[in-house]
């Protein structure tokens, strides 16, 4: 699989895009794999085809999403659509296509570009969705401006995509038998109960006043409401992944193996065993906490997943529009095992938002309101108290944006 290509690459075209997501150093005339994904114009037409549901997921009374079975039956505007991708290398012989999944307002496809392309992909893709729209419709306008793409840098990513795009009919089948699960709250709003106060604080003995916490939100709610909350907090020095350099480009990034799973560089016994208490706390019903800040915390949910243990996970970056969970995120909201909090005041944003100190802080202040007598005794080193304690309510704040209608939990 072609590399990144190294900053001396020729600099990619200056081009106007709509859907978002662009790799910035990347030169889109160079041979790679790439996913792209285009949307209708009217996406509330579905004139591509039709959803169809061939199980329904309900086994014994209990609604299981791994049991749902659906796929795309094609309308002729979706025929149309499949039979013009197919041909693209008829147009661009530098480009193979590999594999479309059609669904009823969208397509994904994946394409290999096998040389150096003389013009930017992009206008391949606009070339492409000038001539579906007219072999579907006789006409231009089938499609909503711009285009998203993943490219496939890294082994096992082809694969895995695969696989992802193969199972985009059931986990849309399963929004639509479980839609409360998939819907975005602009506004939840937490209630804080009030707090004892720690002696390096304030005055010994006193309380922290409750307060309304205000977050942005996919997932089951109710397991604010579970009678046992428990959270999760690791140090840096108990677990690390395994970091490689970035090839062509520098820094580093997480060494993933054949399956994408993060590879593990170091682990204390105080790891395993803390590790260990939380999945079995998990296995008795409590809901784990996390602010999914350090490595160790990201690889406790990561076992959180594969035991079917309930998580709230923190992010710190609201989610974008469109947002949906994806690979095992899907079945775990499906499932109503995930809530995925982000406070109210960090907005998402198209560029990357870094961890800094004072977030990585506050976030796990948060998750020892919401985890209340199950919250870590954690020692904020570097920040006093009163600054964690401001950002963290900062964090939560309402927005001036934030809806007035508020979905309180008690």
């Amino acid at each position: 699989m072609t590399t990144p290509p190294p900053h001396s690459a020729p600099p990619r075209l200056d081009t106007r895009h709509f859907m978002l997501r662009r790799c910035l150093d990347w030169d889109y005339k160079a041979p790679c794999i790439y996913q792209i994904t285009l949307v209708l114009a009217d996406r509330a037409s579905n004139a591509l085809g039709r959803l169809v549901v061939d199980a329904d997921g309900m086994e014994g009374g209990v609604f299981s999403p791994e049991a749902v079975r659906a796929h795309v039956e094609p309308s002729p505007q979706g025929r149309a659509v499949l039979a013009e991708w197919q041909n693209i290398g008829a147009h661009h012989p530098e480009v193979r296509p590999l594999f479309m999944q059609l669904m009823p307002d969208h397509v994904h496809f994946i394409v290999r570009v096998e040389r150096q392309l003389d013009r930017p992909l992009g206008q391949v893709i606009a070339g492409f969705k000038a001539g579906s729209s007219k072999a579907a419709t006789g006409r231009p306008g089938l499609w909503a401006d711009g285009f998203q793409d993943t490219i496939l840098f890294h082994e096992g990513q082809l694969n895995a995509m695969f696989g992802y795009l193969r199972d985009n009919p059931r986990r849309q089948a399963v929004k639509r038998l479980a839609p409360q699960l998939f819907r975005m709250r602009r506004d939840l709003a937490v209630d804080i109960p009030a707090l004892p106060c720690r002696a390096q604080d304030r005055v010994p003995g006193t309380e922290v006043p409750g307060f309304t916490a205000h977050f942005e939100a996919i997932g089951n709610d109710f397991l604010l409401k579970a009678p046992h909350l428990l959270q999760v907090q690791c140090s840096r020095s108990d677990f690390a992944y395994r970091r490689v350099l970035k090839a062509g480009k520098p820094g580093v990034k997480l060494a993933r193996d054949a399956a994408g799973a993060p590879i593990c560089a170091m682990a204390t016994p105080a790891f395993e065993e803390r590790c260990a208490t939380l999945l079995a706390a998990a296995r008795h019903g409590a809901v784990l906490v996390s602010p999914c800040v350090s490595d160790g915390e990201r690889e406790i949910a990561r076992r959180a997943f594969e035991a079917g243990a309930s998580l709230i996970a923190l992010r710190n970056m609201g989610f974008s529009p469109l947002y949906k969970p994806g690979g095992r995120l899907f079945d775990q909201t499906a499932n109503g095992k995930l809530l995925l909090l982000a406070p109210a005041a960090w907005p998402y944003s198209t560029a990357d938002k870094p961890m800094t100190r004072s977030d990585a802080c506050a976030m796990n202040r948060i998750a020892q309101w919401i985890a209340g007598n199950g919250a870590a005794d954690i020692r904020y080193r570097g920040m006093e108290p009163r600054d964690v304690e401001r950002a963290a309510r900062a964090a939560v704040q309402a927005t001036p944006n934030t809806s007035k209608s508020r979905n309180p939990i008690p």
